[in-house]
């Protein structure tokens, strides 16, 4: 969340001279144009740090903007885990005849891929990482395929976890303050200019 003091709003009120009623819009225009860098940014950094693609990201922020009465705007990342195939994982396409003994999955793109043991793809909705459960009982299946059940999906963390990663953190409120400082400016001037 990006909030406006009373103290920063006086400051803003003594910089724009002969319009300090228009503060309230300056901070607002600045706000919202900083909720959205911060979703920007929040996404870049995410996939900087993490082997997951920008749709999967994005779609879980939403915005509330900021208005004229309430000079505050918050972004917010809200999402489950993420199955494993929303990472990189190697073969992501099922094998019947002979599935690998380990697949290899990139979750962080520090430390390179890992191997887990025991894990497969199958195609259920499109192609997802399993794995079965201890105790798994074999039955044939139509196509004369012997399967074992129950399986489980894998998950990697959920994106609002990749979020709170420190350098993930520290890096989106640095450039959200830059960033506000920056448009706010750029919105006084605008007002000074009478645009």
């Amino acid at each position: 969340m990006i909030t406006v003091d009373a103290e920063k709003l006086k400051e803003v009120e003594r910089r724009l001279g002969q319009y300090p009623k228009k503060a309230p819009l300056a901070i607002m225009r600045a706000l919202n144009r900083t909720a959205a860098n911060v979703k920007t940014n929040a996404s870049k950094k995410v996939r900087e740090e993490y082997a997951v693609k920008a749709k999967d990201v994005n779609s879980t922020f939403s915005i509330r903007r900021a208005s004229k009465s309430s000079l505050s705007a918050m972004v917010e990342s809200k999402a489950g885990a993420l199955g494993l195939d929303k990472f990189k994982v190697s073969p992501m396409t099922p094998r019947h005849a002979k599935p690998p003994k380990a697949l290899k999955v990139q979750v962080k793109k520090t430390g390179g891929a890992k191997r887990l043991v025991g894990a497969f793809v199958a195609s259920v909705n499109g192609n997802k990482v399993f794995k079965r459960q201890p105790g798994a009982k074999g039955r044939k299946g139509k196509n004369g395929t012997w399967t074992a059940l129950p399986i489980e999906r894998l998950f990697g963390p959920p994106v609002p976890e990749m979020l709170e990663n420190q350098s993930v953190r520290a890096y989106v409120e640095q450039e959200a303050a830059k960033t506000f400082e920056t448009r706010l400016d750029h919105e006084i001037k605008r007002i000074m200019e009478g645009n």
